[in-house]
């Protein structure tokens, strides 16, 4: 076992609630990657117990306990619509429109009947629905911020799943699915780390797990002390599930993949040695990538097939291609934190990508955000010495810097 004490500090209580059996949870997020190739565990040890295929490569995929039966099994999403599955790799048993197809959706029993349900997520805005199907929300709030990355889980086991919000290796959990302030908050982990929820002991409370390669180190409890289990699987490329296949009430490891094949078609050789090419040259998000590859005629199914092949091989990481995109944007130009985030967004980088390379940029000491502020106001009255204070530090605060930042570059600039 490895010790959690660097790892792990809690810095409040965490509620105990009531120790209600509930089935076992899916963790709550759409579970991203890639891939038509599902290798399941239903035990902690480094082989999978059941592979299947299930849907598209390009499917959006969610794992949930459609049907209350306390196992978890898979959703596929296109666009705005949902095909739920209650058995793995088997036919959709329901199939739903919900929402929009630009929505964030997430996953969780929000009730407390066994059977895990949707929620849109517009902003800091949750409509929550109580059933599988259209309609209107069942439950709406405002929670965190709109920028957080938000987690799903049965924090108190009370048998209801509620949000968790991460900024960077803080973690703000409510029992409750309403506003106000978080019932506990914890440190933990790196900003940088990849973070799981799961019931992994069948306690009925989830807790986290840190995801470092294709290591993964379980804790079975929201504090310090060391992980109860650490377990190598799968690849370090590969996608991870969490849920609990078998209804032990136990959530355990999965992994999504590119399934397979004999080898690339000539079209998909040529799309992979292009990628290679692109990325020798700038950095780029994976969307902009398979686009640059599609702009020059590829097929979006080869772009798609080369873009995936160079993860699995492990010959790209779309979070230093985040960092090399703000090291060049900050050559070229005196930015804030948020303009430099959403220039990274713009680019295609997902939110975690962005923070990912603007926490590398402070923890390294690479970056202060109030210097930018500085020499963005030069930059401003060297082109124009009209500049007066007031017009300076409101063009500095819409370009994102704090209030105080832009009044500390006035000050500079003897304004």
């Amino acid at each position: 076992m490895r010790a959690w004490g660097a790892l792990l500090a809690t810095t409040a209580v965490v509620g105990t609630g009531m120790a209600v059996q509930a089935p076992a949870l899916a963790e709550g997020r759409e579970v991203g990657g890639s891939g038509s190739a599902y290798y399941l565990n239903d035990s902690w040890s480094s082989k999978a117990n059941d592979e299947f295929n299930y849907g598209k490569t390009s499917d959006r995929v969610y794992t949930g306990d459609w049907n209350g039966d306390g196992k978890d099994s898979l959703a596929v999403r296109r666009g705005q619509t949902y095909y739920f599955s209650n058995s793995l790799g088997g036919s959709a048993s329901t199939v739903i429109n919900y929402g929009k197809a630009s929505d964030t959706v997430l996953v969780g029993d929000w009730d407390g009947d066994g059977k895990d349900t949707l929620a849109v997520r517009r902003g800091q805005t949750y409509y929550i629905s109580n059933k599988l199907s259209g309609g209107k929300a069942t439950t709406v709030l405002n929670y965190g911020k709109a920028t957080d990355t938000v987690l799903v889980g049965d924090w108190d086991g009370d048998g209801k799943d509620t949000l968790a919000v991460r900024r960077g290796q803080t973690y703000y959990f409510s029992n409750s699915l309403s506003g106000g302030s978080a019932s506990s908050v914890i440190n933990y982990g790196k900003a940088i780390d990849k973070v799981l929820v799961g019931d992994w002991n069948a306690d009925a409370k989830d807790t986290l797990a840190v995801r470092r390669g294709n290591v993964y180190y379980i804790s079975n409890k929201l504090s310090g002390g060391a992980a109860s289990i650490v377990q190598a699987y799968g690849r370090a490329t590969d996608t991870t599930l969490a849920g609990d296949w078998n209804g032990d009430r136990k959530d355990t490891l999965g992994v999504r993949r590119v399934a397979e094949t004999s080898g690339p078609t000539a079209a998909q050789r040529t799309a992979i040695a292009s990628a290679r090419d692109y990325l020798t040259y700038a950095p780029y998000s994976r969307s902009d990538l398979i686009s640059q590859l599609e702009y020059d005629g590829t097929k979006a199914a080869d772009a798609e097939y080369a873009v995936s092949y160079l993860e699995k091989k492990g010959e790209v990481d779309w979070d230093e291609m985040a960092l090399e995109s703000a090291y060049f944007y900050l050559e070229g130009m005196a930015l804030s934190r948020d303009l430099l985030r959403d220039f990274l967004r713009q680019d295609g980088f997902t939110v975690s990508q962005a923070e990912f390379a603007l926490t590398y940029l402070e923890d390294n000491g690479e970056i202060d955000w109030r210097e930018e502020a500085v020499a963005a106001a030069h930059e401003y009255y060297d082109e124009d010495p009209s500049w007066t204070r007031d017009e300076l530090v409101a063009q500095l605060v819409d370009e994102g810097f704090p209030v105080d930042d832009a009044n500390y570059a006035a000050d500079q600039l003897g304004l």
